[in-house]
């Protein structure tokens, strides 16, 4: 005679209460791998956000820089203008266009620059991370 107890229904509710356990297991598995993602993605995203504050400000110091270049410019076209008219001499008029043009060539290169911090403005690592992977079709067998 067995010691153990061989009834069918103790043996169920055995292999329910492991199964249970397993499951337990697993959700709890998944829920903290569920919080270190969510985790992740924020993370990134406040990372991206200082990037892009950061971006900003740089935008804007260089639109000020560049809004004093195209003054200055202004200015020595007006210079230029009034040198010209003033005294007959090429030669100070010259001078004050070739300023100008320089103040000019500057304007130019700190628009381009803003142009390109402008990307960072759009979170494309968060977009990236965030994206789901595209589906294929596995469906269609070889044919």
């Amino acid at each position: 005679m067995s010691v153990e107890n061989e009834d069918p229904r103790v043996m169920a509710s055995d292999s329910t209460s492991s199964s249970s356990e397993f499951l337990d297991g697993n959700m709890s598995r998944l829920v903290s791998e569920l919080r270190e993602l969510a985790h992740d993605h924020l993370e990134l995203a406040a990372l991206e956000t200082r990037l892009a504050v950061s971006a900003v400000l740089r935008m804007a110091i260089i639109a000020i820089v560049t809004a004093l270049v195209l003054a200055s410019a202004w200015l020595a076209l007006a210079g230029s203008a009034a040198l010209a008219l003033i005294g007959i001499g090429l030669s100070p008029a010259l001078a004050m266009v070739c300023v100008a043009a320089v103040n000019l060539l500057l304007a130019i290169i700190g628009w381009l620059r803003i142009r390109q911090l402008g990307h960072w403005l759009g979170w494309p690592a968060t977009q990236r991370a965030i994206r789901p992977a595209p589906v294929t079709d596995t469906t269609r067998g070889a044919a």
